[in-house]
Formats: C-alpha cells, structure tokens, sequence
C-alpha cells in the first residue's frame, strides 16, 4: 500500500490551480458540471483556498482515505493514522470511562472516517461501539463502512456496523442501553417529510430529529463531535463539543408538540457547533454544493415580530367568518 499520507504532501501543487481541469476530475473521481463550477468556487471562498485547486486537492484526499480503509494491512494503516491524529481525547474520557450508552453525532465533514475510526479504536475495549448509517444501495459511498467492518476488525472486535433499517434501529437502541457508542451522522436527509428546517450557514437545511429521539428512548448522551482538517495533508482533530441535554421521556409523554419543540432545540444546538467550523471550511463538507446552491437566506423573526404577525393571523380577511349566510336548501 503506498502511503496516502504522503501521496497528498506531494499533491499539495494542485491547490495552485486557479482553473477547471477536467482531466483531474476524472482522475480523482469527482466530475463536475456546469452548475456546480460556480458552486465549488463559493465553497473555497469559503475556505481560504485558491479556487478550484483547493477543490481539486480535497477531493485527492479524500479518495486516497477511501482507497486506505478498503485495503488489508491493518497495522500499517493504523500506524499512519495514530499520526495523523492530533485530537485531544482528554475532555470526553470521564464520559467515555462512565457506563453510560453515548451517541456521537459527527457531521460528512473533512475526514469524518478516520475521525471515526480512531475514536472506535480508542474505546472499544471499553464498551461496544457501533456506526449507525444509511445503506449502500441507498447512500453511495457508505460501501467504506462495509468493508471496514470486515476486514479492519472484524466479528470479535466489540466494533460493529449496522444500517439505518428499523433492524438496524433496534440494535442500536439495545446497544445504547447497554452503555454502548454509536455513531450517528445527522446531515444524512432520509425524508423531507420527517425533517424540519433549521438556520445553518446562512440557509435553511433540513434535519431529522431521530437523534434526540433516539438518545429519549435509550437515556444516552449526545456528544456532538465533528473532524477538521490539520494542515494540508490528511492529518486531523476531532473537534467535541459538551454533551447536549435532552428533555425526559416522560415530560413530554403526551405532548407531541412540546417533544418536537424540544427536539428541535436539540438540533439547533448540535448544528450551531458544527457551523462555527463548517461556516469557514464549507469545502470539506460532504453536503456543501447541495448547501449553497439554496436560493435566498435563512432569515430569522425576533420576538416582537412574531407576536406582530400572530397579531395579524386573526385579522386576515380569508380568515374570517362570511359575514352573510344563505340556506339554498329547499
């Protein structure tokens, strides 16, 4: 196996590139077209590079990270990652030492698989630990996982994947109320009709609220946690941010708008960590393109200017009774 690690300090020219190249593209499997050019020149704005060689550098990253973890030589791809890793584990072992399930919610974002990975590695003899995702057929992409689970630990590891199928789900809820990790990515959209909009970046986007619902049912934490780049090479640092508290199961029992108020609330907080590193490295989000090809901004109401408009509801002429009613019946 060639060293990724290396390979991407050597590619490190590419970030000069100011202009498109669809050679490279093919190259690094990401073609683009003519709507996502001006979108990808947005995103490294975004993030200090220059213009599509940033674009151009990330991706080569990113396919040499996939191209390692579907190989076989455990120890070695182990080794470059334990240096690649500058993470401070310190703030989270008192959680990750307790008994308590854990459910770490990790954005699509820069090298969110080793990220992953490591902190699996980390905690594994401790407690079990599962990744919680959508399935391959579904989710391009997520084959990476797949493959991890069989060749880089294996069936007596106390790792494990599982797929977000309701048998999925039920593996997870167990596991979490055993004391378990798992790992949930929460920019994954499954339905729209299940997701609320939430301010993030300057848009809207759509978030489900199974994670809150999730850590309700079990009693787990939620420990918002999100990788960043180091460098330019593929060193990282996961980023954790403090665990997010989540209204009791029984409060909210017989109130489903309160339940989704609450749940909403829980996002709002997970999403509001991860937009102060998303809002300045827009390019290494898996969903950026998607993102920033939303028209309009995400404009929010203060207090006053929705009591002023709740005002208004009552007064609205489409609203109101028909001031005259005629029986025509005979």
């Amino acid at each position: 196996m060639l060293n990724p690690f290396l390979l991407a300090q050597f590619a490190r020219p590419l970030k000069t590139i100011d202009r498109r190249l669809p050679w490279v593209e093919k190259l690094i499997q990401a073609p683009l077209n003519e709507e996502d050019i001006p979108l990808v020149r947005a995103a490294c704005r975004q993030s200090g590079g220059r213009l599509m060689g940033s674009f151009y550098h990330w991706y080569l990253q990113k396919l040499l990270v996939a191209n390692a973890v579907r190989g076989s030589d455990r120890p070695r791809l182990l080794g470059l990652m334990e240096r690649a890793d500058h993470t401070d584990y310190a703030a989270i072992e008192p959680l990750l030492n307790s008994t308590r399930g854990v459910l770490a919610v990790v954005p699509h974002h820069a090298h969110y698989i080793l990220s992953i990975v490591m902190m699996a590695e980390r905690y594994r003899e401790k407690r079990q630990v599962l990744l919680f995702y959508g399935r391959p057929e579904e989710n391009p992409g997520n084959e990476v996982f797949d493959r991890l689970s069989h060749w880089f630990w294996g069936p007596r590891s106390n790792v494990g994947f599982v797929h977000d199928t309701p048998k999925g789900l039920a593996t997870a809820i167990r596991a979490l109320r055993s004391g378990a990790l798992v790992f949930i990515m929460p920019d994954a959209l499954r339905s729209e009709d299940h997701a609320l909009a939430i301010p993030f970046c300057g848009r809207p986007i759509s978030v489900m609220l199974g994670t809150p619902a999730l850590a309700r049912k079990t009693d787990a934490a939620v420990l918002p946690m999100i990788s960043t780049p180091r460098g330019s090479g593929l060193a990282f640092e996961t980023r954790f941010d403090e665990v997010v508290p989540v209204a009791n199961e029984e409060i909210l029992l017989t109130d489903d708008t309160q339940r989704r108020v609450a749940d909403y609330r829980v996002m709002r907080r997970i999403f509001t960590f991860y937009e102060q590193f998303i809002s300045v490295q827009m390019l290494y989000w898996q969903n950026a393109r998607k993102h920033l090809s939303i028209d309009g901004e995400y404009r929010g109401l203060s207090r006053l200017q929705v009591d002023l408009m709740a005002d208004l509801i009552p007064h609205d002429p489409d609203l109101q009774p028909p001031a005259l009613v005629v029986d025509i019946r005979g």
